[in-house]
């Protein structure tokens, strides 16, 4: 099964104002906030999601969906553009690392239970969180997201990967400290 690392913040012009055609109304939270940390909306509706919302749905191109002209697929970088190929394809049950970038080191895990979709529903959701993809985060017998520590996986928060917006793991001995972690929470592997 796959390993994921998707970091869900970063910075956005789509609901600036003063560029009309990236300006996305009523999408929250309101301009002149342009950094966003999406961590907490992922684990609220159960999604992982990636930015770069503008080229519209992956899987029928053509900026199907898209609702401001800030770039289209062809204008953003060869290595986004397989940031968002691989996101479209993660398949079911693979294994998703989300790192909160206001609490360095903190993480949370999840599963993936329904693979991708492009949907947007302004006001009530952002439009850069309109690449989707279902996950079941784990969480605690109250209902709480369980939190674990880059540390404690044996990932540096330094430089490397930690630092993309999305990367597969592949590092055995990583892959083999989330299970354990996720054994000692009580999950099954």
């Amino acid at each position: 099964m796959p390993y994921y690392f998707i970091r869900v913040n970063g910075n956005i012009g789509h609901n600036n104002p003063n560029d009309p055609k990236c300006y996305v109304r009523g999408e929250l939270p309101n301009f002149p906030k342009t950094y966003f940390n999406y961590y907490q909306f992922c684990l609220d509706n159960n999604i992982i999601r990636i930015g770069w919302p503008d080229v519209g749905d992956i899987l029928a191109g053509n900026k199907t969906k898209a609702l401001a002209n800030c770039y289209d697929w062809n204008s953003i970088r060869d290595y986004v553009q397989g940031y968002l190929r691989i996101f479209s394809q993660i398949p079911l049950k693979s294994i998703i690392l989300m790192p909160n970038k206001e609490n360095p080191g903190e993480l949370y895990i999840g599963e993936v239970i329904k693979t991708y979709w492009y949907y947007h529903n302004i006001p009530h959701d952002a439009y850069e969180c309109s690449h989707r993809v279902g996950v079941s985060w784990e969480r605690d017998g109250n209902g709480n997201p369980i939190r674990y520590w880059a540390n404690q996986l044996g990932i540096c928060i330094i430089g490397g990967f930690w630092r993309r917006a999305f990367y597969e793991l592949k590092d055995v001995a990583i892959i083999n400290n989330i299970d354990n972690e996720r054994r000692n929470n009580g999950f099954s592997i």
